[in-house]
């Protein structure tokens, strides 16, 4: 038990050593595509900064990476002609992780007209994506 204790404590400290920042847990890479057939406006901010304002023409991506320390959160505000959401992309309740620590972890939005989908993987739509919110 002891052992196992100490083997634990010494892969997290290692863990810590090796990201880039070391207040980082690891690194996660967001992307969110447009799958509406209009141009949509996207509006992200979190604790990492606000990454600005883009409009998405259909099948286009917006793409950042950060460093997850805890209470890592980012919102996106959406726009569709006259609908608007707000919601999460990032925080304890979206599970993106494959539980590797060591190499960058990845979190795929798909925005359609019928809501907002996620997944841990660029999978094929629909699979085994998670729908997160309708418009």
């Amino acid at each position: 038990m002891n052992l196992m204790f100490h083997g634990v404590l010494i892969l997290t400290m290692l863990s810590f050593c090796i990201a880039s920042n070391p207040n980082t847990i690891y690194a996660m890479r967001m992307y969110v595509t447009n799958a509406i057939e209009d141009n949509i406006v996207v509006h992200v901010v979190g604790q990492g900064g606000d990454q600005g304002n883009r409009t998405l023409a259909f099948n286009s991506e917006f793409d950042w990476k950060f460093g997850v320390k805890i209470g890592t959160y980012y919102k996106g505000e959406f726009w569709w002609g006259s609908k608007f959401q707000s919601i999460s992309l990032f925080n304890g309740q979206i599970y993106c992780f494959d539980g590797d620590i060591f190499r960058v972890q990845r979190c795929y939005w798909l925005i359609r007209p019928d809501g907002f989908w996620y997944h841990f993987r660029n999978d094929t739509f629909p699979g085994n994506w998670n729908k997160f919110a309708t418009w």
